[in-house]
This record gives structure tokens, C-alpha cells and sequence, in this order.
């Protein structure tokens, strides 16, 4: 039977209604949530810093506040997060958000083309304009920093107190009095992890701090300009005077094989006087089963009391700089498709107001958002004082390209081992400084 075109359309009215029609009380199904992918540096190899915050309490209170937001967190070792994430962000893709440095590890993103501008959002009216500087390029802003960082020693307060050292040492001479005290008395003076390289930072900068920089306050920009080389600067000063501490049996041996956690353990059980670092150990030096749990050793996180101050890299009578810089933030993937997604999460996290801003200042509570400011930490006073005195230097791979504080650190990991020297890192580390220009 031919159909007429009037009929054709009557029937295709009615099978369009019929198929749209839903039955009484039907439930309409949920749109899928948005997935927003997170990537974070800090787990090393031996598996210490899975942070508690950045892969549960983070996605689990965003889920709670936005239902239709489904956050994914990854966390990578530093040397392996870098690179993955460099490969996934030229090739136009990489997580939504993520953290990163400040400063020249900024720029070179910025610059780049990979990161959300973010100058004029009301979510920067949480931080001061301090905060917002290591994350600030030609006046633009493109991150969200957690604060301060201080780089120093973390020490045993009683162990010294024991052996005569009542108060902190003032200079590098004193400094390595303290370190024969303590070994001549059977104590491990200091146990630092060498199996990650970037943990070898951590004494190095310090010690830069009132090297390099008293001197020549703008070294790093004329290395950047091509004026300057560190194979004719005082690193090799800083390089001597680290190795010195391995080579004299100050550093606990074995700590090429040594990691994060079972250094940290080692001093949170009194086995070590000191250990190198930085505030941001300040949960797993002080509390070693990290915040929010209950169970600690009984041996470990009351059983001393630590300070942090710091590594004193000065001659005698010269001013003692410190080691501080912006710490890490993060931000945002120019190419993301979720940017309203990403926002309303962030800016729950800074709302002073919400659940998760309270789980992100008891993670981050040891950061300082100014210079100088009382942090209410017992561990910190003492250095927050001398921010207040003394002059302070960011930490020198804040001003490096990519590449640079790892020819470093590998190197200075090669020399541990018998290869190389100290004129071999700094020809690495030059060869990488030119590579990036």
C-alpha cells in the first residue's frame, strides 16, 4: 500500500512521541561527572609521600561539594613525574591541573603556551601579593601557590643538648665541630637518603645560600644571560664543602641506598642527630605515621625534641643567609576542556569557609604565606626569627631551567660512588644551562 506524504508524516509524529515518552515515575538517568585528572610530585621510590591529602581528602571533599565532579589523582616520583608530564603537555594533552615550581620552571611553561592564565579571577583574593610573586610573569599570574618553603636541618634537640650544644651552630667551622662531637661520641651526626637524586638538594642549596650568593647576588641571571658559568663560580665551594661531610664519615653510610622513609626513620627513632630538608617534612619528622591517623610508634614521635634551623654554609664572622623560596603550587592546563570544573574545585579548596580549606591548611600548615610569619610550630621559631634578621636566597633551581639541579644531583650521586668529580657536575651542569638557552 502506498503511503501518502499526509500519512507519512502523521506516522513519523507518532513514532517521535512514543519513543520520547517516559513512563510514570520513571527516573530520568544522571549525566556521567566530569573527570578531572590531578598530577602531583613527591612519591619516591622507596613509596614514602603517597600525601594523604592529594589523593583522598582532596578528591573525596570536592566529590562531596560538586557530585558531578570526579577527580582522578596521580603521584609520581619527581624525575619520572617531570618528564611524563612534559611529554603529555607538548603534545597538546596532560591533566587538567597540576603542581609545579615557581619561578624559571614557571616561565618556561608560561612561555610555552601550557598554563591558564589566571590574573583578574576572585580566586586570587585568597592569597597576598607576596604569596602570588614566584608565580607572577610580565605582571600575568598563572598559579596558586601553598606558601614558603625553608630549606635547613632538622636535629635532635636532646641528642645535642647531651653532648654540650645547647644552642645551634652560627658558621660552617662550628657546624663541623658539632659533626665530630657527635661521631666521636658513637652518634651518627646526620642521615640524609641519596637514592633519590633530588633529596641531595636539600644540603646543597643551603650551603649555596651564604656561598655564591653574598658575593654575587645576581649569579643566576648571568648565568641565564651567558655571562657567568658555574665551572667558574663557587659551586665548586658548595660541592667540596658537602662532600666533605660524606668524606669526614659525617653522613651516616649507605646513603646511596638509602630512602626517603628509612632515613626518616632512622631519625625519628634517634639513631641519627640530623637530617636535611625542609618544612614541608614537618608531618613525617614530628609525626612520623603522617596527620590524621592515630597510630604512631611509641619510640618515634614523642620520644625528643626536634628544631629546624638553618645549614649554616657561612665562614665566622660572616652574615648567615637562608635558604627560602615560594614553594610549589599549582596550575592550571591551558588546553583543558573542564576550566569551570577546575575552578569551583580550587576555589573550594581556598575557601576559608569549607571542610577541604581545613584539610588543606593541616596538610600545608608548616608553609608560611609571608616571610617571617608565626606559624604557632614550636620546631619553626626559631627560624622564622632569623627571617625576620637575616637575608634569605630562593632556592637556587627556582632560577635554573629544567635539566640544571638534576645534572647536579646525578652527579653528585656519580661522585658518591667513585666516579667523577666535582669539575665533572659543573661541566654537566653547564652543558645543560647552555642546552636550554
Amino acid at each position: 500500500m502506498r503511503i501518502r506524504p499526509a500519512r507519512l508524516s502523521l506516522l513519523l509524529a507518532l513514532v517521535v512521541a512514543s519513543s520520547c515518552a517516559q513512563p510514570p515515575g520513571a527516573v530520568q538517568p544522571k549525566p556521567d561527572p566530569v573527570m578531572l585528572k590531578y598530577m602531583h610530585m613527591g612519591v619516591a621510590s622507596d613509596g614514602r609521600d603517597h600525601n594523604r591529602y592529594v589523593m583522598q581528602a582532596f578528591p573525596r571533599l570536592v566529590g562531596e561539594r560538586y557530585p558531578e565532579i570526579l577527580v582522578k589523582t596521580e603521584m609520581l616520583p619527581e624525575d619520572a613525574y617531570t618528564k611524563s608530564l612534559l611529554m603529555q603537555l607538548s603534545a597538546g594533552e596532560g591533566p587538567d591541573f597540576f603542581e609545579w615550581w615557581p619561578m624559571r620552571q614557571l616561565e618556561e611553561l608560561a612561555r610555552a603556551g601550557y598554563l591558564q592564565d589566571l590574573t583578574g579571577m576572585d580566586i586570587l583574593q585568597a592569597f597576598s601579593p607576596e604569596a602570588l610573586e614566584g608565580f607572577t610573569l610580565d605582571g600575568r599570574v598563572y598559579g596558586l601557590p601553598k606558601g614558603f618553603g625553608m630549606m635547613g636541618a632538622w636535629y635532635n634537640k636532646d641528642l645535642l643538648r647531651q653532648h654540650g650544644y645547647r644552642d645551634w651552630p652560627r658558621d660552617w667551622s662550628s657546624f663541623l665541630e658539632l659533626c665530630e662531637t657527635l661521631k666521636r661520641e658513637g652518634i651518627a651526626p646526620i642521615v640524609m637518603p641519596g637514592k633519590d637524586w633530588w633529596l641531595l638538594q636539600f644540603g646543597l642549596y643551603p650551603l649555596a645560600a651564604s656561598v655564591v650568593y653574598p658575593e654575587d647576588p645576581d649569579f643566576d641571571r648571568r648565568l641565564l644571560a651567558g655571562t657567568a658559568t658555574f665551572a667558574e663560580s663557587k659551586w665548586r665551594d658548595v660541592l667540596h664543602m658537602y662532600k666533605l661531610l660524606f668524606d669526614r664519615g659525617y653522613v651516616a653510610a649507605g646513603s646511596l641506598e638509602t630512602g626517603a622513609a628509612q632515613a626518616a626513620a632512622w631519625f625519628n627513632e634517634g639513631r641519627a642527630a640530623m637530617i636535611f630538608g625542609g618544612n614541608w617534612d614537618y608531618d613525617s619528622l614530628t609525626v612520623p605515621e603522617g596527620p590524621g591517623l592515630d597510630s604512631a610508634p611509641d619510640n618515634s614521635a614523642d620520644s625528643f625534641e626536634r628544631g629546624f634551623m638553618p645549614l649554616p654554609g657561612n665562614a665566622p664572622g660572616e652574615p648567615l643567609f637562608l635558604s627560602v623560596g615560594p614553594a610549589g603550587g599549582t596550575v592550571i592546563n591551558k588546553n583543558t576542556r573542564n576550566l569551570p570544573e577546575v575552578l569551583d574545585a580550587l576555589a573550594y579548596q581556598f575557601d576559608p569557609a569549607s571542610p577541604l580549606h581545613s584539610e588543606f591548611k593541616r596538610q600545608y600548615r608548616a608553609f608560611p604565606m609571608s616571610p617571617g610569619e608565626d606559624l604557632g610550630i614550636a620546631e619553626f621559631s626559631g627560624y622564622t626569627d632569623l627571617l625576620r634578621s637575616n637575608r634569605s636566597v630562593a632556592f637556587s633551581n627556582q632560577a635554573w631551567p629544567v635539566g640544571v639541579a638534576e645534572a647536579l644531583c646525578a652527579g653528585f650521586q656519580d661522585w658518591l660512588a667513585g666516579e667523577g668529580d666535582a669539575d665533572a657536575i659543573l661541566a654537566a651542569m653547564d652543558r645543560e644551562l647552555l642546552r636550554a638557552r
